[in-house]
């Protein structure tokens, strides 16, 4: 199976005969962006909201968004530290099943996520993985990793592949295709990026990998173009059917996730994986939508 969009994605949600609530907790729920899309799903009968941070602002911002906050737990933090711990641990003490970050910086949340006393890391490598929908692809493109790993050596690499296949093995797919991407299909010693590619695609279907098929070195457009891989006689089934893109580095995540969104007229969803739960890591400056895709996201694994 794969997923065409979102929409889907959330249709299969609320197609439920029974759903379970996943509770989500937010740390420093006083960004409006975040607390709406927050708020979108609790009405819809889909989580349980714990939200953290300062109760004074907290309260004022559910008020005015003509919400009753006594329906609401709320957990005071006193600083953004304070906050980004006392959230943590609700995960840690399986009180909370997905955490989203609010109005707080990054490196504050990261630092208590990775906390080796009092952390919820649990695999090798925290990794970001972005989710596409591209209006001229017909299903959802993962890309990893655009947020968080600068340049990742091979074994790095194994555990960023590790992790997105977590994500559309709890989606439900069967058998998910990966492409490593290079600038050409073919393997130019001269480049780090196209070896680990090469031997990437070796651990196809193997061990971890297991329900993968694994292209690589393989081109962005033999990637995501049957037409294309066709004019090129191209043969992979990873040609235009790529579930999963492995990028070399960040910034080529960051402006093939950028340029979908922005030249493409896409839609993107992020979550960083490796920890005990989803963790909804969104910038400060995205919009509703996108919070609200990448927290559906979350409550669907």
């Amino acid at each position: 199976m794969t997923i065409p969009s979102f929409a889907d994605l959330k249709r299969d949600l609320l197609s439920l005969e029974s759903v379970d609530k996943k509770r989500v907790v937010v740390a420093n729920a006083t960004d409006e962006h975040t607390l709406q899309s927050v708020l979108s799903l609790y009405h819809e009968g889909l989580i349980t909201p714990i939200l953290v941070g300062d109760e004074k602002e907290i309260i004022s911002l559910l008020e005015t968004l003509k919400e009753e906050p006594k329906d609401f737990a709320i957990i005071h933090g006193n600083d953004d530290t304070d906050t980004a711990q006392k959230s943590v641990t609700l995960i840690k003490e399986d009180k909370a099943d997905v955490l989203m970050k609010g109005h707080l910086q990054t490196r504050d949340l990261l630092k208590a996520v990775v906390n080796k006393e009092h952390g919820i890391r649990e695999q090798k490598v925290l990794s970001h993985v972005a989710i596409n929908e591209v209006p001229s692809y017909h299903k959802l493109l993962f890309i990893t990793d655009g947020g968080m790993m600068l340049t990742p050596d091979l074994p790095t690499k194994e555990e960023l592949l590790k992790n997105a296949l977590s994500v559309t093995k709890a989606l439900g797919y069967d058998e998910t295709k990966i492409g490593v991407l290079d600038a050409t299909e073919n393997v130019n010693p001269k480049l780090q990026a196209s070896l680990d590619a090469a031997e990437l695609k070796k651990l196809s279907g193997k061990g971890d990998f297991a329900g993968s098929v694994i292209e690589g070195p393989i081109s962005l457009d033999l990637s995501i173009s049957k037409e294309i891989a066709k004019e090129k006689e191209y043969n992979s089934p990873v040609a235009g059917e790529a579930d999963i893109l492995l990028v070399p580095d960040i910034i080529t995540g960051n402006v093939l996730g950028k340029s979908l969104t922005t030249l493409a007229g896409g839609k993107m969803a992020g979550l960083i994986v490796g920890a005990k739960c989803p963790i909804v890591l969104t910038s400060r400056g995205s919009s509703t939508e996108e919070k609200l895709n990448s927290l559906i996201l979350a409550i669907s694994l």
